[in-house]
């Protein structure tokens, strides 16, 4: 598939980032500054010679580079503005730049996709470059920031807005080793289906109720999402009305509810999904519980009672 007309390729030009606000450690600051420059500038390089990326010489987790090589094979970007000034957020692993504007190529038949959509750039706490991803909106970041109670808790929502950014990433590039690391070794997978022979019109019980589900344990997740990865060409996933609850007995664990939207080559659905996440100071978080109910039965679409949440679920108290 062809890139970009004349135009666009001729904006392919190095990038110069700074950092305005929100680290002080200076050292950290350039290494930062540097390793993104080098990044951007080698991103537009690649697509105006429309060749692969060339992640060597970049200041890069190499986990990071082969999740960012597995997305340029779907999407290709440009940045077209050649200055870029931001300020650092900071997460629970490190650092995280956003607003990142770039033109987007999609690379494969029939996938649609954004014409521009912003890179959230994640980074450790010594300033590598960690991973890159493709940014949820600014209204999806506002909604998610707002309720924020502490210093910590700040941090752990932009924790899970990053995975939330990173999780669309995951399905773009078929990235099973990410989604595997993410989830507790003991999580359980609820997945839920309307029986469709059933006549609901004259039934009077909860409309939550009539939802089939079906409960998986990690290695069966993964065992069937990784034969959806084989049979689809591709896979795109997109969210919106995202909800973040701190549970009010464990501030360590979160429930955070998005409506998602599938599409692969093969199917297409849209439902609730939501993930229970504990957090440790000094540890990755992780998922305990992942669950999907479709967003409507019939005629009805769920209310926001009827859709599962972090109450529903045994959280330990703290000691």
């Amino acid at each position: 598939m062809a890139l970009w007309g004349l135009a666009q390729i001729s904006q392919a030009q190095d990038i110069e980032v700074s950092i305005i606000d929100g680290i002080q450690n200076q050292t950290i600051k350039s290494r930062m500054e540097r390793g993104i420059s080098a990044l951007l500038s080698e991103i537009n390089r690649a697509c105006a010679q429309e060749r692969s990326l060339r992640l060597d010489g970049i200041d890069m987790a190499l986990s990071g580079k082969r999740s960012l090589e597995a997305l340029w094979r779907n999407l290709h970007f440009l940045c077209e503005d050649n200055q870029i000034v931001e300020r650092c957020l900071t997460s629970a692993e490190g650092y995280v730049i956003r607003n990142i504007y770039t033109q987007v190529n999609p690379m494969i038949e029939d996938y649609s996709d954004e014409p521009e959509r912003a890179l959230t750039i994640r980074l450790t706490r010594d300033g590598q470059i960690a991973s890159v991803a493709m940014a949820a909106s600014d209204a999806v970041y506002g909604r998610i920031m707002e309720q924020g109670l502490s210093v910590t808790d700040m941090e752990r929502r932009t924790t899970i807005l990053s995975f939330v950014e990173n999780y669309r990433s995951f399905y773009d590039e078929k990235d099973l080793n990410a989604i595997d690391r993410i989830f507790s070794d003991d999580a359980i997978i609820i997945t839920g289906t309307v029986p469709m022979k059933k006549n609901f019109a004259n039934d009077t019980q909860s409309w939550r109720e009539q939802i089939t589900y079906k409960v998986q344990s990690k290695p069966q997740y993964l065992t069937s999402l990784a034969s959806n990865f084989k049979r689809n060409k591709y896979i795109k996933v997109t969210f919106s009305d995202v909800e973040v609850v701190r549970h009010p007995a464990n501030p360590n664990y979160y429930g955070v509810t998005l409506h998602q939207h599938w599409k692969s080559s093969t199917y297409e659905d849209d439902g609730y999904l939501l993930l229970i996440w504990e957090f440790h100071d000094g540890q990755d978080p992780i998922i305990h519980y992942r669950t999907w109910q479709p967003d409507r039965i019939g005629s009805h679409s769920l209310t926001k009672d009827e859709i599962i949440n972090i109450m529903d679920f045994n959280i330990p108290t703290l000691d």
